[in-house]
């Protein structure tokens, strides 16, 4: 079985990562485009928990693929970054092992190694933000690590309540109910529950911001999608409050000075949407929005993320306002930014898919518009405000452009099979 294959050479390659560091890591995520053949099986059954089940699916390919492309992306990126930080070569290793986490949580039908799973996210993340994050970032890192195990472990204690295991029979009502949508909504960070989100995001190293602020909480609107009909939640209101998130995340950003945390600030608007997208009653229509927002939202965020990073080893500045620019890095906050506002690229398509799942109620239907209008607005506000220095020569390694133009580059590339996605 592929998932055997692809487990043991990622592991293989993620231990020697921690000693070789960068060969090992790119060979251990090249191997995690094993993961990406379909198909499913048990690995194997257990006391309790009960069948160990991992299935690839179409449904599940996007959020996987997208994991897999930028934990690349982003490892080839590092180098100069890790320099400017002084990090040994074992944050190769716990890179890998967090990228494997993404891959995990979708893979696992089995509920309970989806927490296990969750629960090495944290472990590899907390580890890179206690070491080589920003400011007071141990207390970050602890921040960080209890508002994420909250979440983690409300999911499991409402999984157990539940009683049923497997994603594919997963049928819950009453307080175990609620357990598992909080403990999702805490780890997407959406409004309420969204504290911890700016300071993670922001002090967390700039590699691993790329991954954290798109990949790992925009993973969970998969399974508030996979889980909403079993589940029984109350679709109307969880879709009034993923639009109400997005306008509230908005918002924030335009109370930030410092880059790194007006893109964390936008990604609890992004999150916002996606719960939108994933609580749409009708399935083509909330699959659509969700795959598409969550893979369009990947690669923008990813891209100005690892923009933010090139500034801070070129610039030495995070400052929104000291941002000189070329032509290049221009071309590529163009691209970035378009993207992350829905104006081209497949975010554009998503939001159209949720606007196509609006009820027909004027006041939802008032605060889709405020919603998706919004998201769009703070996108150009940031790039007004972050080339205001205006142009200037910068000295930037060709390895980090070259990972933030591709990442940047994606959302329209993307177009060109989103027939034969949706098809």
């Amino acid at each position: 079985m592929f998932f055997l294959l692809a487990t043991a050479l990622s592991g293989v390659f993620a231990l020697a990562a921690l000693r070789l560091g960068l060969p090992a890591a790119l060979a251990a995520v090249v191997a995690m485009f094993l993961f990406l053949m379909p198909g499913e099986g048990a690995l194997g059954v257990l006391p309790y928990v009960g069948e160990v089940a991992v299935s690839m699916d179409y449904y599940k390919l996007p959020f996987v693929a997208v994991s897999v492309i930028l934990g690349l992306l982003v490892a080839f990126y590092s180098p100069p970054y890790l320099r400017h930080l002084g990090a040994p070569r074992w944050y190769y290793g716990i890179h890998v092992l967090y990228v494997l986490s993404f891959v995990y949580i979708i893979l696992f039908e089995n509920l309970i190694f989806v927490f296990l799973a969750l629960e090495l996210s944290i472990i590899t993340s907390f580890l890179l933000i206690w070491y080589f994050g920003y400011g007071n970032r141990r207390f970050v890192a602890l921040l960080y690590f209890i508002w994420a195990q909250a979440g983690s472990i409300l999911f499991l204690i409402g999984v157990a309540l539940s009683g049923t295991f497997l994603a594919e029979t997963f049928s819950v009502v009453g307080l175990a109910s609620l357990l598992v949508l909080v403990g999702l909504l805490i780890k997407m960070g959406t409004a309420g529950v969204h504290f911890w989100l700016p300071y993670a995001h922001a002090e967390a190293p700039t590699p691993l911001s790329a991954l954290l602020s798109p990949v790992h909480v925009g993973l969970m609107a998969y399974w508030i999608w996979r889980l909403k009909t079993g589940a029984g939640w109350p679709l109307d209101f969880l879709f009034l409050y993923g639009l109400l998130t997005a306008i509230y995340g908005s918002l924030l950003v335009f109370r930030e000075t410092d880059f790194k945390r007006a893109l964390a600030d936008s990604t609890i608007a992004n999150m916002g949407l996606l719960v939108a997208a994933a609580s749409i009653e009708k399935e083509p229509v909330s699959y659509a929005a969700t795959a598409l927002l969550f893979v369009g939202h990947a690669f923008a965020k990813a891209a100005l993320f690892m923009l933010a990073g090139l500034y801070i080893v070129s610039l030495h500045t995070r400052a929104i306002g000291e941002a000189k620019w070329d032509r290049y890095l221009l071309a590529a906050g163009v691209l970035g930014f378009v993207a992350l506002a829905g104006l081209f690229g497949v975010n554009l398509i998503g939001k159209a898919y949720v606007a196509a799942g609006v009820p027909p109620l004027l006041h939802v239907a008032t605060l889709a518009v405020a919603a998706l209008v919004a998201t769009a607005v703070y996108s150009f506000y940031l790039f007004n405000q972050m080339y205001r220095a205006g142009e200037g020569e910068v000295e930037y390694p060709a390895e980090m452009y070259a990972a933030i133009f591709a990442a940047a580059v994606s959302p329209y590339l993307l177009l060109l099979v989103l027939p034969l996605w949706l098809a």
